[in-house]
């Protein structure tokens, strides 16, 4: 059973909900990946200017870069866990609340 909302539709949808989950994971098991696009022609180019100030401020970017990333990952997976138990938590309100009314109808 399942409390009722305006015109009978119920009050969470929970696909919409796990679809939010799905994709905060998603987003945050590709970070890293995608971060790591930028390693390759950072180190090429850190390379080429080898002797210059130049190679090295490239690698402090690109080390900097990757502490962004990891602070994003981070947010993600806590944004992703704070979905997960948004969804627990209305599932269980929801619950709560439609045995309640059972109850009030017996």
């Amino acid at each position: 059973m399942s409390t009722p909302a305006a015109n009978g539709q119920f009050s969470l949808n929970s696909q919409a909900m796990n679809g939010a989950v799905a994709a905060l994971n998603g987003m945050a098991l590709n970070n890293p990946t995608v971060g790591g696009v930028a390693d390759e022609s950072t180190n090429a180019a850190a390379t080429a200017h080898s002797g210059w100030d130049t190679a090295g401020a490239l690698r402090a970017a690109l080390t900097e870069w990757h502490e962004q990333v990891s602070q994003l990952t981070g947010r993600l997976h806590q944004n992703s866990a704070a979905m997960e138990q948004t969804t627990l938590n209305y599932h269980s309100t929801n619950t709560s609340i439609a045995d309640a009314l059972k109850l009030k109808e017996n």
